[in-house]
C-alpha cells in the first residue's frame, strides 16, 4: 500500500510540468464550446490538429538542442530553404522520393554546420543559429526576389503528403505522432539518449564517462534541423506552391512557437531538464490558443502579446525550477 503511493508521488513529481499542460489542456477544451460554437466542430480539431503538426514536429527537433544546452534560431529559415528547393526541385520533374531525400538532407547539412561551429568553433549557439537563419532566409529571397514560386509541375502524390488523410487523421498529423514516437524511443529506450540527458545536465561528467560530447552536440543539431525540415516539407506539400517570407519572422516565426513549446513542456534553457512528452504537449497547448484566439476574436497583434507573457512565465518558471533542483543537491551533498 504504502509502495504504491510513495510510487504515486514520485511519478505525480517527476511529471508534474505534463501533468499540468495535460490538464491545463482538458480545461480550455472544456471551457471553448462556450467561448465559440465552431472550436469543437470536426473540420476545426482537423485543422487544429495539422496546425499543430508543423509546430509540434520543429519542436520535438527544438527538445534535442535545448536538452544539451543549446538552441537553434534557424528553423525557421531551414523551413523556408527546404519549401522552396521541393518546389523548384519537382516543377523540373525530379521524382518526389528523390525530392523528399535531397531536401531533408540539406536541412541536415545545415544542422551540421550549426553543430560544428558551435562544437569545435567554439561559438555561442544564438551567434551561430541567428547567423545560419539571415543567411538562409538571404539565399531564398535573393533566388526568389521575393516573390512566391507556383508549383505548375509538382504532382498530386507530393500534395498527397500535405493534405491527404490516413483514416481520419491528415497525414501530417499521423508524421507528427511518428517522430513524437520516434523520440519518445530514442530518449527512453536507448544509450544516445541518455548520452543526450548526461551531455546536457552535466557535461564534465560526460566527458570523464567516455561521452563524445562533440558528437552528441552535433548530432542533436542536426536532429533539429531534419524535424525543421520535416515541417518545410509537409507546410509546402499542403498548397504545393512555395511563398516566401520577408519579415525577419522566418517561417512565421517558428523558431519562437517551437522554444515556447518545449519551454511550455517543463525544459530549461539552460539544458539537463524536459522531457519529449513536455515538449509535444506544450506545442499541443500553443495550437489551442493559437486556434482559439481567432474565433473569439482576439486580435493577432494582442495574440503576439499574450503568446510572448506566456512564454516569458514558461522561462521563468523553467528558472526557479532549476535553481529548486540546485539547492536540492548541494543540500544533498551538504549532509554527505
Amino acid at each position: 500500500m504504502w509502495e504504491k503511493q510513495n510510487r504515486r508521488k514520485i511519478f505525480f513529481r517527476e511529471n508534474r510540468n505534463e501533468i499540468s499542460i495535460a490538464v491545463l489542456i482538458v480545461v480550455l477544451l472544456i471551457v471553448s464550446p462556450f467561448l465559440s460554437e465552431y472550436f469543437m466542430t470536426g473540420d476545426n480539431i482537423l485543422n487544429l490538429l495539422r496546425q499543430t503538426a508543423y509546430t509540434a514536429i520543429a519542436a520535438v527537433g527544438m527538445y534535442f538542442v535545448i536538452l544539451i544546452g543549446g538552441i537553434d534560431l534557424s528553423i525557421g529559415s531551414t523551413i523556408q530553404i527546404v519549401g522552396m528547393v521541393s518546389v523548384i526541385l519537382l516543377n523540373r520533374h525530379c521524382p518526389v522520393a528523390v525530392t523528399v531525400i535531397a531536401v531533408l538532407v540539406l536541412s541536415m547539412g545545415c544542422g551540421l554546420i550549426n553543430g560544428l561551429l558551435v562544437t569545435f568553433g567554439r561559438l555561442q549557439a544564438f551567434i551561430v543559429t541567428l547567423v545560419m537563419k539571415e543567411i538562409l532566409a538571404g539565399i531564398v529571397l535573393v533566388t526568389t526576389g521575393g516573390a512566391s514560386i507556383p508549383g505548375t509541375e509538382v504532382p498530386q502524390e507530393f500534395m498527397s503528403i500535405g493534405a491527404g488523410y490516413i483514416w481520419i487523421l491528415p497525414i501530417p498529423v499521423v508524421i507528427m505522432i511518428l517522430v513524437f514516437g520516434a523520440a519518445f524511443f530514442v530518449m527512453k529506450r536507448t544509450v544516445y539518449g541518455r548520452k543526450l540527458s548526461v551531455s546536457g545536465s552535466n557535461r564534465t561528467a560526460a566527458y570523464n564517462s567516455g561521452v563524445n560530447v562533440r558528437l552528441v552536440q552535433i548530432s542533436a543539431y542536426m536532429v533539429c534541423a531534419l524535424c525543421a525540415g520535416i515541417s518545410g516539407l509537409l507546410t509546402v506539400a499542403r498548397t504545393g506552391a512555395f511563398q516566401p517570407s520577408t519579415t525577419s519572422q522566418g517561417a512565421t516565426g517558428m523558431e519562437m512557437n517551437a522554444i515556447a513549446a518545449v519551454v511550455l513542456g517543463g525544459a530549461a534553457l539552460t539544458g539537463g531538464t524536459g522531457t519529449v512528452t513536455g515538449a509535444m504537449l506544450g506545442a499541443l497547448l500553443y495550437g489551442v490558443l493559437a486556434n482559439l484566439f481567432p474565433l473569439i476574436g482576439v486580435s493577432s497583434y494582442l495574440q503576439q502579446l499574450i503568446q510572448g507573457f506566456i512564454i516569458l512565465a514558461a522561462v521563468v518558471a523553467s528558472v526557479k525550477d532549476s535553481r529548486s533542483v540546485i539547492r536540492r543537491l548541494k543540500f544533498k551533498k551538504e549532509r554527505q
